[in-house]
């Protein structure tokens, strides 16, 4: 064997050595700018949609990016002490940037949760993220019908290790009023019937450009509500310890039914009494459907369908028919006679504006209504419907659990 020989056979190695450091470094260098990115987009407001995306991804995997930045520091000074100074120096700084950045992101919402009266695991919020919608409930029943015959159901999750009547959620959901269905938040509603709550799902009629609902989803969904109370021994409802709890457009029904109902002037689309509850909790909510038309967010992106969702639901534009919107914008139904409740406002929502959902809470508390706020810092809107048990998810379902557990004593 010549000696030419033998040297090749031991560079061999070494090149394939370098090739892979290589091929890591560029994938290094990759994962840390993206992860720079998203850290500082989740940070700095005002940089259009990149900021917009990453406030609504942020509270679901800010962990896992955080790590991810980590692992690129770890790999960037392997590498400088490797002789890869250039290179390792640029993995360094970017994974050292989006480790701190994103780091700060997770601390600021643990922050919020934790003194709004919830709390986070940040072990299972970085590990044990799953499917929002993975779960089935126990039961659908039939509780009314649509004018058109369709039926109208209720999902029911059935709480666990709980003897005689259980605490009672009334989840009515999101989606603009045109989009969305009782399940999609199915893992998060099967989480508090573990925790011993009997929830119940609303199915209601959906708007389209020729059909608006303004009248009729409400009136399904105080249908819903009497149901519950008609047949609350048999599910082992305790009425006593009620809440109703919406999202977004969900919130905005969850909150006028409850108001109506406290009123004593509900309107049922299968009559019956409508039983007002202990509490509301509104996660981001749609309470001034003008101001969701006349002030939705400007920006690439941003407010996107507010006004496909205001028409379509009314029928038509506020001044057209401003008898309408008077009908379902929240502050008419709530004052000092209506149930207290928990607003939840995410601080980056480009879809209903926090200024718009802060001054409904200070125009209903000037009304005498009892209205808790709470602030989640660089959260979109939807944040908690993006996987389960990502902080977000933690946080809201945490937050309110505190808040009814005072509201049901």
């Amino acid at each position: 064997m010549t000696d030419s020989t033998r040297s090749s056979r031991h560079s061999m190695p070494r090149g394939v050595a370098r090739t892979g450091l290589t091929v890591v470094l560029v994938l290094a260098i990759v994962l840390g700018a993206l992860s720079a990115i998203f850290g500082l987009a989740s940070l700095i407001p005002g940089i259009g949609p990149l900021s917009s995306f990453a406030a609504r991804f942020a509270p679901t995997v800010a962990p896992l990016v955080a790590l991810a930045g980590l692992i690129v520091l770890v790999v960037g000074i392997v590498a400088v002490r490797r002789g890869r100074r250039p290179t390792g120096t640029v993995a360094t700084v970017l994974g050292g940037v989006g480790a701190v950045a994103n780091t700060a992101v997770i601390v600021v919402l643990i922050g919020a949760v934790v003194s709004a009266g919830g709390s986070v695991n940040l072990l299972t919020a970085t590990f044990g993220l799953s499917a929002i919608d993975a779960e089935k409930p126990d039961r659908q029943e039939v509780y009314d019908t649509t004018g058109s015959g369709d039926d109208l159901s209720v999902s029911i999750y059935e709480p666990a290790g709980v003897n005689g009547s259980a605490p009672t959620i009334m989840y009515v959901h999101g989606g603009g009023w045109i989009a969305g269905e009782a399940n999609g938040s199915s893992s998060e509603l099967r989480e508090l019937a573990d925790r011993g709550y009997l929830v119940v799902s609303v199915e209601y009629e959906l708007a389209t450009p020729d059909n608006a609902t303004w009248q009729k989803a409400p009136s399904q969904v105080a249908c819903a509500a009497s149901w519950i109370h008609t047949h609350a021994s048999e599910l082992g409802a305790d009425m006593g310890r009620l809440a109703f709890w919406g999202e977004s457009s969900g919130s905005n029904m969850a909150a006028n039914t409850a108001g109506a109902a406290a009123h004593g002037d509900a309107e049922s689309s299968c009559g019956g009494k409508v039983p007002a509850p202990a509490a509301v909790i509104a996660d981001y909510p749609a309470f001034d459907v003008t101001g969701l038309y006349e002030n939705a967010p400007v920006g690439p992106g941003a407010g996107v369908g507010t006004r496909v969702f205001a028409t379509s639901y009314t029928g038509g534009t506020p001044k057209k028919y401003p008898e309408r919107y008077e009908a379902v914008n929240s502050t008419t139904h709530l004052n000092s006679s209506a149930p207290p409740m928990l607003m939840m406002t995410a601080m980056r929502d480009d879809v209903i504006a926090p200024a718009d959902q802060l001054a409904w809470a200070d125009a209903a508390r000037s009304r005498g209504a009892d209205v808790q706020t709470v602030r989640i810092p660089l959260a979109n809107h939807a944040y908690t419907q993006k996987s389960k048990n990502s902080l977000g998810s933690q946080g809201h379902l945490s937050i309110a659990e505190a808040y009814l557990s005072e509201r049901f004593r």
